[in-house]
């Protein structure tokens, strides 16, 4: 992204004047990509948790708009919401369904995956008077939603009854981002041996998914017939590959600049004084806060991006509002906008580099972002 997307920020007094901006090209762009690392295969684009928090509706339009396959998500209420959108394209409910929720699914066209024994009996007597298409999640290696190897033979003859709703068999890699395959590849074999199970039964469904983004990157796909990327499309894969293939981050996180003071050596800034002025600065208040999913213990330890410089935050993260220090010779005022999570990889307030700063991964600081930060989209 380029600076001209901070100034309309002066230009919409309404609200708080904290936004996310998000680059829809840069999303289209990056699923172009993993469609070539993926071998042409078909796409479906993961925008679960509002599409890791880019906003899940307007990036959903434009991927069905780019020609993606389909849509995962993680519950009844985020299908519910994309078709509330507009969206047509096939959606797939990742996490499972009670039985009484497959008339909703059903009503609204959702996909929707099994993954348990749970409720095989419930789903083959609901779906002849409410057809959904089914997605049979097997437990390669993950150790959460699906049926275990060990489960599969007794569920067979529950299977082969619903066997007209089920289009795919999927699962989920666990270790697809570790140099060592060894994992990943016993993963793979157990779902060929789930796959080869299932077709002894007659049971022959036509999509087959176990690749995420890493597994899509890292080429670990064999006889898969469909992809299942999520944080690549946003260009937060963290894998050496995916920088290769020159995948870009998608979203900035700005906020303007709501008020600014001259502080002297010794001053004291935020809850508990954790920062001292070493010198007379200046001090710039920034609504932004925890309470919009900017991490608390990013005080004293983050970087923002101003007039392309760097310059720390300092205090104590609070509910609403975040201090940048600034030396007296930068010219600032209220209402210049301030980059706090740079789209830019090697930033010092990247996602990336940030989360390396707090220990943890790019996606839970994007994830977190809250859902009163208004998103801005760009083509």
């Amino acid at each position: 992204m380029n600076e001209q997307h901070l100034e309309p920020l002066r230009r919409h007094p309404e609200g708080r004047a904290l936004r996310a901006e998000v680059d829809l090209g840069r999303v289209v762009r990056n699923l172009g990509r993993i469609r070539a690392a993926a071998d042409g295969r078909s796409v479906w684009g993961v925008v679960k948790a509002n599409a890791y928090g880019h906003g899940a509706v307007p990036v959903g339009r434009a991927l069905e708009e780019a020609g993606i396959h389909g849509l995962a998500v993680s519950s009844l209420e985020e299908g519910l919401e994309l078709r509330r959108g507009g969206i047509e394209c096939p959606i797939l409910v990742l996490g499972g369904l009670r039985p009484e929720a497959l008339p909703a699914a059903s009503a609204e066209g959702l996909s929707v995956a099994v993954v348990g024994p749970e409720h095989l009996a419930d789903y083959a007597r609901i779906l002849p008077d409410h057809p959904v298409r089914l997605h049979l999640k097997l437990d390669t290696g993950m150790g959460r939603f699906g049926l275990l190897p060990s489960e599969l033979g007794e569920c067979l003859p529950h299977l082969q009854r619903l066997s007209p709703w089920l289009d795919g068999a999927m699962a989920h890699f666990a270790t697809a981002d570790d140099p060592d395959r060894g994992f990943a590849h016993r993963q793979r074999r157990v779902f060929d041996l789930c796959l080869a199970q299932l077709s002894d039964a007659g049971i022959e469904p036509a999509q087959r998914h176990h690749g995420n983004s890493d597994a899509c990157l890292r080429g670990l796909l064999d006889q898969d017939t469909h992809v299942r990327p999520g944080l690549a499309l946003f260009g937060l894969a963290m894998v050496p590959e995916g920088r290769a293939l020159g995948l870009e981050p998608a979203l900035e996180l700005v906020a303007e600049v709501a008020r600014v003071k001259a502080v002297p050596a010794g001053a004291t800034v935020g809850y508990g004084r954790t920062f001292v002025a070493p010198h007379p600065l200046q001090i710039a208040t920034l609504a932004c806060g925890y309470a919009d999913g900017y991490r608390r213990d990013l005080g004293n330890r983050a970087m923002v991006g101003f007039q392309e410089r760097s310059f720390p935050v300092v205090g104590r993260i609070s509910m609403d509002y975040l201090t940048v220090a600034l030396p007296l010779d930068v010219a600032v005022a209220p209402g210049d906008p301030m980059v706090l999570y740079s789209a830019d990889p090697v930033a010092p307030h990247s996602l990336e580099r940030l989360a390396q700063t707090l220990g943890t991964i790019p996606y839970e600081l994007a994830c977190a972002l809250h859902r009163r930060i208004v998103r801005r989209f760009f083509p």
